[in-house]
């Protein structure tokens, strides 16, 4: 008998399953390819869950500028990075985020960077590349908070500019 799986909690998280990214060097070896690497059926249920959330969830970020620049910096990675949409959660895992909705992405690496130097030009302040390669394990609530408080300790107002 088929089984269903609701569709996840819009509210909650953006997070890889446990086992992914795979460890063993046959599931690296084999990633992408049915039946013989690991199952990448979630990234559709990581889509889906993120096209369901909706503009009123970005209260989580608790308004003021944090709130301001999830909303600049989460439409840079739904148009770079090809989410359905730019709601981002400040829980959602920012290795997921930057990985994308989708598994094959041959070329995620430049869209990554160039996301990233969109968010530094939209939000006025340059991060050393050590920054970027910590917030592997950070949440994007996390990653936004500390490029707050770089913008501040630099004397740089860190809101969004107005796009162009």
């Amino acid at each position: 008998m088929p089984t269903t799986t609701a569709c996840p909690d819009p509210a909650s998280p953006l997070r890889y399953p446990s086992g992914y990214p795979p460890t063993s060097a046959r599931e690296r070896f084999f990633i992408g390819v049915r039946w013989l690497g690991p199952d990448l059926s979630f990234f559709g249920r990581l889509r889906a869950q993120q096209k369901a959330r909706s503009a009123a969830l970005l209260d989580l970020w608790g308004g003021g500028a944090r709130q301001r620049a999830a909303r600049v910096i989460g439409a840079i990675l739904a148009r770079r990075l090809r989410w359905p949409g730019p709601c981002f959660l400040p829980e959602d895992a920012f290795a997921v985020v930057c990985g994308g909705p989708r598994f094959g992405t041959l070329d995620i690496d430049y869209d990554v960077e160039d996301a990233i130097g969109e968010i530094e030009e939209q939000l006025g302040i340059a991060m050393p590349a050590c920054f970027w390669e910590g917030t592997a394990t950070q949440t994007l609530g996390e990653v936004v908070d500390a490029l707050l408080a770089a913008g501040a300790l630099h004397g740089e107002a860190c809101t969004p500019h107005a796009s162009g």
